[in-house]
C-alpha cells in the first residue's frame, strides 16, 4: 500500500510540475495566466504518466545518460502523441498544435518539443525523482497513504467533472468549427477580389486587415479539431485558396 501512495503522489507531483512549466512558458509567451491543462486543478497528468513510463524504463539502464536522453525523447513524444489523439478522438479537443514547426508529426509532437522531453528525462532521473523520493521516504506510512488517496479522490473528481463538461460542449464545439470555416471561406472571397496589386490606400488597409483575420481564423481552427470540413463546400474552400496568397 505504501508503494503504490508513493507512485500516486510522485505522478502528482510531476503532474503539478508540468502543470507549472506550462503555466510558467504561457505567461512569459502571452503575459496572461492561462490554465493550459485539461482539467481544472493544476495538473497536467501527461507529465505524470511521461515521468513514471520513463522511470520505469530506464530502471536498467540509468547509468547510461545518452539511453536515458534517447529514451525519454521517444518515450515521452510516443505518450503526448497519443494523448492528443485521444482528446480529439474521444472529446473533440486538441490542447495544441505544432503543424508547420521542425519535426512535426500531423501537429501532435514536432522536434524541439521531444529533444525537450530528452532533457526533462535526465533532469528526472538524475535529479528530481531522488529528491522526491526522498522526501517521500520521510512521511509517515499512514499519512502518506492517507495523502495519495485523498489526492487520486480529488483527480478523479475533477476528470469526471471535466469530462462531463466537454461532452457537454461538443454540440457547440461543432457549430462553432462550422462557423469558422464559414468566416475563412468570407474572408478568402474579400481578399481575392480586392487583389494585392491594389495602389489605394484604404484597399490596402483592408487587404492587411483581412490577412490578420485570416491568420486568427487559423489559429482558431488548430485548436479544434477539423471534422466541420465536412459541413462545408471543400472544393469550393480550395478554388478560393489557391486564389490567394495569405502570408
Amino acid at each position: 500500500m505504501v508503494a503504490v501512495a508513493s507512485l500516486v503522489l510522485s505522478f502528482l507531483c510531476y503532474s503539478v510540475l508540468g502543470w507549472l512549466i506550462e503555466g510558467s512558458v504561457l505567461l512569459v509567451a502571452e503575459r496572461r495566466l492561462v490554465n493550459s491543462g485539461f482539467l481544472t486543478g493544476p495538473v497536467v497528468p501527461i507529465y505524470g504518466v511521461g515521468a513514471l513510463a520513463i522511470l520505469w524504463s530506464t530502471a536498467d539502464v540509468r547509468h547510461e545518460p545518452l539511453l536515458v536522453f534517447c529514451t525519454g525523447v521517444v518515450l515521452a513524444s510516443a505518450v503526448e502523441f497519443a494523448t492528443h489523439w485521444s482528446l480529439q478522438r474521444i472529446f473533440g479537443i486538441v490542447l495544441w498544435d505544432y503543424s508547420g514547426r521542425l519535426g512535426s508529426v500531423q501537429g501532435r509532437v514536432c522536434l524541439v518539443n521531444s529533444l525537450g522531453f530528452g532533457v526533462g528525462a535526465l533532469a528526472v532521473v538524475y535529479l528530481l525523482d531522488p529528491f522526491l523520493q526522498d522526501i517521500l521516504g520521510q512521511l509517515d506510512p499512514l499519512l502518506l497513504v492517507a495523502t495519495a488517496s485523498a489526492s487520486a479522490a480529488v483527480l478523479l473528481v475533477d476528470w469526471g467533472h471535466s469530462a462531463a463538461a466537454v461532452l457537454r460542449l461538443r454540440p457547440q464545439i461543432q457549430v462553432f468549427e462550422g462557423s469558422l470555416a464559414r468566416l475563412r471561406v468570407d474572408v478568402d472571397r474579400q481578399l481575392a477580389s480586392l487583389g494585392s496589386g491594389v495602389d489605394r490606400a484604404w484597399a490596402q488597409r483592408r487587404i492587411r486587415l483581412l490577412r490578420g483575420s485570416r491568420r486568427a481564423l487559423a489559429r482558431l481552427e488548430a485548436a479544434f479539431p477539423r471534422s466541420y470540413v465536412r459541413s462545408v463546400n471543400t472544393s469550393a474552400t480550395k478554388s478560393e485558396s489557391e486564389r490567394v496568397e495569405v502570408k
